[in-house]
């Protein structure tokens, strides 16, 4: 019993002595901000890849105006699903009749 106290009270020694150990490193290396040189509160630059001039000055807009055309075929697509009749299974193995064919094309487009 007292070896097990022994090696408990170790135990917590230890973790204790690496806390106070590694802890203030940790709030160190926090307050250096890895290294960066960037001042405090301010996010860093957004990587861009391209020379300037590639892109256009429009990005934004841009991008907006292919989200609405994405939403609009996925709400085409959506409403086309939702209007199909229910599937009609028929046959051993089961086969899809009547409305298959336009389930597989609307699943496909």
């Amino acid at each position: 019993m007292n070896r097990e106290i022994s090696i408990a009270s170790r135990r917590r020694s230890t973790i204790l002595a690496l806390t106070m150990i590694v802890a203030p490193l940790a709030i160190q290396a926090e307050q250096n901000n890895g290294g960066n040189d960037q001042g405090k509160g301010q996010p860093p630059p957004t990587y861009n890849p391209y020379p300037p001039g590639i892109l256009p000055r429009d990005l934004v807009s841009e991008i907006e105006r292919v989200r609405r055309e994405v939403r609009f075929i996925f709400d085409q697509a959506l409403a086309q699903w939702r209007a199909l009749p229910p599937p009609n299974l028929t046959g051993q193995p089961p086969t899809l009749q009547g409305s298959g064919y336009d389930m597989v094309q609307t699943l496909a487009s």
